[in-house]
């Protein structure tokens, strides 16, 4: 199956004020996770209660240590959805997964691979440096 992004953004959509997605950055492993398998929500494991796609929004990005996040499980044929809350980010490193920012405070992400919380957006703004010259 491939992932329609703004499908599974919608999805996440449903489960967050407009001013949740505002001062939230919300991220999508784009591996498909297996019926059954285990899966590390924060500090705890869950079993995926179906195939489907694992969908983290970070409501307080700029904000250290434990705080309030959510993890939304959404079914690959059905768009159903679970809802967990945590108050802890996933390991974004481990093998297998990809993770890429889908929302960046309410706006689409110019680099879905920047998950630099304090990134500026604004293409015209970014500035390449290559031997000490701006490009």
């Amino acid at each position: 199956m491939s992932i329609d992004q703004s499908e599974l953004l919608e999805d996440a959509k449903h489960y967050l004020t407009p001013q949740q997605l505002e001062g939230s950055m919300i991220f999508l492993n784009k591996r498909i996770l297996s019926q059954g398998e285990q899966v590390k929500v924060g500090l705890q494991i869950i079993t995926m209660p179906f195939e489907g796609i694992l969908i983290f929004v970070d409501l307080s990005p700029r904000t250290n240590w434990a705080h309030p996040c959510l993890y939304i499980l959404v079914d690959n044929k059905t768009h159903q959805a679970k809802l967990i809350e945590s108050s802890f980010p996933p390991n974004m490193n481990q093998p297998g997964d990809n993770y890429v920012v889908i929302l960046r405070f309410g706006k689409k992400p110019f680099d879905e691979h920047d998950f630099n919380v304090f990134a500026n957006d604004n293409p015209q703004a970014i500035l390449s440096h290559k031997g000490g010259e701006k490009t």
